[in-house]
């Protein structure tokens, strides 16, 4: 196995300063985080709380008989369920030594400034967070890297896909998990939008509307494949000739998420892979699933220079480093429809 530290100096990682000239081929392609545009996202950096709670407001919906010389009916109106959206903080850090700053070959300089620069560890780590609300949508918890335990259940205490989703002013309940969980299809598509017309209720058990515009899916090329073709087939896909309009075209954007199909430390899990869902996302309260995602600190960098608090006083060592703080709840599954597929 190779050299690696989490202490940049010539003696841990000599092949940077020893007398050998050579190239680095350094490694770097991360994946380009796409999960945000899922959420209803808040920019939370001038909140004065690590916490921030959501509440479900619903009223009637239809006027009702009023017979001559009798009262007018008073309508319903009451508070749903709630979620509390904690902030959680992350951060990642570097040393280097002087020595290793100083006697480093100069064709390793490119790789130096990306291993001190840190620039990718916040924005993966909240991509991660946040496809893990896809990932362990079937669990009202999972247990992260960091051994922390993470709640991803709804406003109901359920786990977000669910067969029995309750209402809080009602004994109806909704399902939002596609029959069977097939496999991504045209047929399995037509039955996801069928429970977007059926199970989109008010917390008194009255329809709402809410339309979807998203589809989720992995990375999982199978998966990928499927959901193009229905989206940017020219006719029915199903259909025998040509000339038959395809009413999919263009309905839907695809968001396929690399870290869907992991485990909680980010490890390839393929059970997952086939893990796809119907959502509707606005960026708006009104017409969106009610699922939030808030920054409550943007991805910075800490960089060290001669005299700051950076830079050892005793061992002249330089520290690099990056905060960030988010925080993710889903105060609703109404407006999502998933096929836990496998």
């Amino acid at each position: 196995m190779g050299n690696f530290a989490t202490w940049l100096n010539t003696a841990t990682l000599p092949e940077f300063s020893d007398l050998v000239m050579k190239g680095f081929s350094h490694q770097r392609e991360l994946i380009q985080p796409v999960a945000a545009q899922c959420f209803i996202q808040e920019d939370l950096t001038g909140w004065n709380s690590n916490t921030k709670r959501y509440d479900e407001v619903d009223v009637q919906t239809f006027a009702r008989l009023k017979r001559e010389g009798e009262n007018a009916l008073r309508a319903k109106a009451g508070v749903g369920y709630t979620k509390t959206m904690t902030a959680r903080r992350y951060a990642m850090e570097i040393n280097v030594s002087w020595e290793f700053r100083r006697y480093s070959q100069q064709y390793a300089t490119q790789v130096q400034s990306d291993m001190k620069s840190l620039r990718d560890f916040i924005p993966q780590r909240f991509e991660l967070n946040l496809s893990h609300v896809f990932t362990f949508a079937s669990a009202t918890s999972y247990t992260d890297m960091d051994g922390e335990t993470i709640t991803t259940s709804t406003g109901d205490g359920l786990a977000l896909a669910s067969a029995s989703h309750t209402l809080q002013h009602s004994g109806s309940t909704y399902t939002n998990i596609v029959s069977g969980n097939p496999s991504v299809s045209q047929g399995a598509l037509e039955a996801a939008e069928s429970l977007f017309v059926s199970d989109i209720l008010s917390n008194f058990g009255e329809r709402r509307v809410l339309m979807a515009n998203k589809i989720v899916t992995a990375d999982d090329p199978t998966t990928m494949r499927a959901v193009r073709q229905i989206l940017e087939s020219t006719a029915d896909i199903d259909a025998a000739h040509e000339g038959v309009v395809n009413t999919y075209k263009g309905k839907y954007s695809h968001v396929a998420l690399p870290y869907l199909a992991t485990s909680a430390t980010g490890a390839r899990d393929a059970t997952k892979k086939k893990y796809w869902f119907l959502l509707a996302q606005y960026g708006s309260p009104q017409n969106s699933w009610q699922s939030y995602y808030g920054v409550f600190e943007n991805e910075n960098l800490k960089v060290p220079a001669p005299g700051n608090n950076g830079e050892d006083f005793s061992n002249d060592d330089w520290l690099y480093g990056t905060r960030g703080s988010m925080g993710q709840v889903t105060l609703s599954a109404r407006g999502l429809v998933c096929s836990l597929a496998t």
